[in-house]
């Protein structure tokens, strides 16, 4: 077999682990420098390099204990340090008080214990293992908001302790050490010492990265549907709902509330647009205020809004738009001009069994324009079980009630 040949096979394979970990600190780094607050992604790439530094030392490393393992060992320990401390960050939580860096100090010592006073090989590679996986043990065990999170994230908490498993029966060290050199250019073992760190290191990075992933994506979800001023669902959200057929037994009801702002237009021609922007913006407050959980809101444009209420019969839903009226009238809002305060007009419908979202709010938007023709800061309901369509809710009729309050 040519001499001459520059790596082995063994370590042309091995070379997938550290080439991996570079990939995943270069997708990290570039994550950062898109998101610069997230400083987390900043310490995972710095793990994942340090990491590859330390695999390559030992693929290159051609004696059984020298230097290059003590080097490579410490670049374990402080990738390990580094992850840990990235889990912890990402999740809100301090660090700086945390047994992290006395328990990296403390492996650190026993390695070199190993190394240069025993020098045992066995004992110096089950202690990096060990260590390794007390490390990301003890991060993951402060890491509980994980399980209430995303598919991500808990996918990531319970990758965690297998990682960390591995790590305690020596996988990471052991299948991850070169082989003797045979002579030979093909190991018969090259496969089984190449890929389990290699596995480790892609179900480790895949999670992690998964997880950041959602981090950024899930804000820019939220803009999406979001409407900035009031901070409640927009015009958007609402027409992909009002697409499907949410309502499917008539034992379990849903109310759709219409409301707007009783002489909107006044508020912007008095007192400015600036003060208009902060009606609204108040008007978003007191819904999220008087709203339930598990109850939608939105702001479909201008001073219109619209809130779902499910598993709400008409009865429950005017309880809530009585509560937004009545807070709503009792609020004084500030402005240079003079302080005012504002009313709005309610229209509620009851869903019908297997009714489409637009032909509910098309019966509730009709009860809306008829509490305003009453005269304004009041509530039309209909139940939604009268016969007939759309345009014939808004006179008054069994089933229906006027609220003039």
């Amino acid at each position: 077999m040519d001499s001459s040949l520059p790596l082995t096979a063994s370590q042309a394979l091995a070379l997938g682990n550290p080439a991996m970990c570079l990939l995943f600190a270069l997708g990290f780094a570039c994550l950062w420098a898109h998101e610069r607050p997230r400083a987390y992604l900043l310490l995972y790439a710095a793990a994942f390099a340090v990491y590859a530094a330390g695999t390559l030392l030992r693929i290159f490393d051609h004696a059984d204990m020298t230097g290059d393992d003590l080097a490579a060992a410490v670049l374990y320990v402080g990738s390990a340090l580094l992850l840990a401390r990235g889990l912890l960050a990402r999740c809100g939580i301090d660090a700086d008080g945390s047994p992290l860096g006395a328990l990296g100090i403390a492996i650190l010592v026993l390695l070199l214990h190993f190394h240069i006073m025993q020098n045992d090989v066995p004992a110096f590679a089950y202690t990096l293992g060990v260590g390794l996986g007390a490390l990301l043990l003890l991060a993951w065990m402060r890491l509980g908001t994980l399980r209430r999170g995303g598919i991500a994230d808990q996918v990531l908490y319970w990758m965690l302790p297998l990682v960390c498993a591995c790590l305690f029966l020596g996988i990471s060290w052991v299948a991850g050490s070169t082989p003797p050199q045979s002579g030979e250019f093909v190991q018969p073992n090259a496969w089984l010492l190449a890929l389990p760190p290699a596995a480790l290191v892609l179900v480790l990075g895949g999670s992690l990265f998964a997880s950041a992933l959602s981090d950024i994506i899930a804000p820019l979800k939220h803009e999406r549907v979001t409407d900035p001023l009031t901070q409640l669902k927009n015009r958007r959200n609402f027409e992909d709902l009002s697409l499907g057929r949410p309502q499917r037994h008539p034992e379990y009801p849903f109310s759709l509330v219409l409301l707007d702002l009783d002489t909107f237009k006044a508020i912007n021609d008095t007192y400015g647009h600036a003060a208009g922007d902060a009606t609204l913006a108040e008007m978003g407050r007191i819904i999220r205020d008087c709203t339930r959980t598990g109850d939608m809101a939105w702001r479909l444009g201008g001073d219109e809004f619209a809130i779902l209420m499910p598993g709400t019969p008409a009865a429950g839903a005017v309880q809530v738009a009585e509560r937004i009226r009545a807070q709503l009238a009792l609020t004084r809002l500030e402005n240079p001009r003079g302080d005012f305060s504002v009313t709005a007009s309610f229209g509620i419908a009851q869903s019908r069994v297997d009714e489409p979202l637009y032909e509910l709010f098309a019966r509730a938007d009709i009860l809306l324009y008829a509490a305003k023709r009453q005269g304004r800061d009041r509530i039309s309901c209909a139940s939604g079980q009268e016969r007939g369509g759309a345009r014939d809710a808004a006179a008054p009729r069994e089933g229906e009630e006027m609220l003039s309050l």
